[in-house]
Protein backbone atom coordinates (compact mmCIF):
# COMPACT_ATOMS: atom_id res chain seq x y z
CA UNK A 1 0.00 0.00 0.00
CA UNK A 2 1.36 3.46 -1.13
CA UNK A 3 2.55 5.48 2.28
CA UNK A 4 2.37 2.24 4.31
CA UNK A 5 6.26 1.43 4.10
CA UNK A 6 6.48 -1.23 6.15
CA UNK A 7 2.86 -2.11 7.16
CA UNK A 8 2.27 -4.10 3.94
CA UNK A 9 1.46 -7.23 5.14
CA UNK A 10 -0.95 -5.86 8.00
CA UNK A 11 -3.26 -4.13 5.28
CA UNK A 12 -6.27 -7.29 4.19
CA UNK A 13 -5.97 -8.34 0.84
CA UNK A 14 -7.82 -6.90 -1.83
CA UNK A 15 -10.82 -8.56 -3.19
CA UNK A 16 -14.79 -8.21 -4.54
CA UNK A 17 -16.01 -7.27 -1.11
CA UNK A 18 -12.80 -5.22 0.44
CA UNK A 19 -12.59 -2.85 -2.54
CA UNK A 20 -12.01 0.73 -1.05
CA UNK A 21 -9.46 1.67 1.48
CA UNK A 22 -12.26 2.67 4.23
CA UNK A 23 -13.68 -1.09 4.15
CA UNK A 24 -9.49 -2.23 4.57
CA UNK A 25 -9.26 -0.27 7.86
CA UNK A 26 -12.41 -0.58 9.50
CA UNK A 27 -12.46 1.10 12.70
CA UNK A 28 -15.06 1.26 15.71
CA UNK A 29 -17.96 2.99 14.57
CA UNK A 30 -19.34 5.56 16.77
CA UNK A 31 -21.73 3.58 18.54
CA UNK A 32 -19.52 1.22 19.40
CA UNK A 33 -17.68 3.47 21.64
CA UNK A 34 -20.52 4.68 23.49
CA UNK A 35 -20.76 0.75 24.16
CA UNK A 36 -17.51 0.10 25.07
CA UNK A 37 -17.09 3.89 27.18
CA UNK A 38 -19.65 2.92 30.29
CA UNK A 39 -18.04 -0.26 30.94
CA UNK A 40 -14.75 0.87 30.49
CA UNK A 41 -15.69 3.64 33.21
CA UNK A 42 -17.56 1.15 35.47
CA UNK A 43 -14.46 -1.08 35.62
CA UNK A 44 -11.43 1.54 36.19
CA UNK A 45 -13.01 3.86 38.38
CA UNK A 46 -13.35 1.18 41.21
CA UNK A 47 -9.55 0.01 40.36
CA UNK A 48 -8.60 3.45 40.78
CA UNK A 49 -9.91 3.62 44.18
CA UNK A 50 -8.29 0.24 44.56
CA UNK A 51 -4.88 1.73 43.86
CA UNK A 52 -5.30 4.99 45.68
CA UNK A 53 -7.48 3.90 49.08
CA UNK A 54 -6.35 1.51 51.59
CA UNK A 55 -9.18 0.98 53.47
CA UNK A 56 -11.03 0.26 49.99
CA UNK A 57 -8.41 -2.61 49.20
CA UNK A 58 -9.61 -4.54 52.24
CA UNK A 59 -13.85 -3.91 51.16
CA UNK A 60 -14.79 -7.21 49.35
CA UNK A 61 -18.13 -4.76 47.69
CA UNK A 62 -15.61 -2.94 45.87
CA UNK A 63 -14.73 -5.77 43.71
CA UNK A 64 -18.15 -6.85 42.71
CA UNK A 65 -18.43 -3.64 40.36
CA UNK A 66 -14.67 -4.47 38.92
CA UNK A 67 -16.05 -7.90 38.39
CA UNK A 68 -19.23 -6.88 36.69
CA UNK A 69 -17.51 -4.15 34.78
CA UNK A 70 -15.12 -7.10 33.56
CA UNK A 71 -17.50 -9.04 32.29
CA UNK A 72 -19.88 -6.76 31.03
CA UNK A 73 -17.05 -4.92 28.97
CA UNK A 74 -15.75 -8.83 27.43
CA UNK A 75 -19.65 -8.80 26.70
CA UNK A 76 -19.46 -5.44 24.41
CA UNK A 77 -16.52 -6.68 23.10
CA UNK A 78 -17.64 -10.02 21.74
CA UNK A 79 -20.26 -8.10 20.29
CA UNK A 80 -18.42 -5.26 18.72
CA UNK A 81 -16.15 -8.32 16.89
CA UNK A 82 -18.37 -9.99 15.85
CA UNK A 83 -20.83 -7.03 14.36
CA UNK A 84 -17.16 -5.83 12.42
CA UNK A 85 -16.63 -9.84 11.71
CA UNK A 86 -19.59 -9.59 8.65
CA UNK A 87 -18.80 -5.93 7.34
Amino acid sequence: MPGYKGKESYAPEQNDKINTLDKRFLGLSDAQIGLFALPTIVTLVPLIMILLNKNARFNPIIYIPVAIGAIHLYHHYTLARLQNKYV
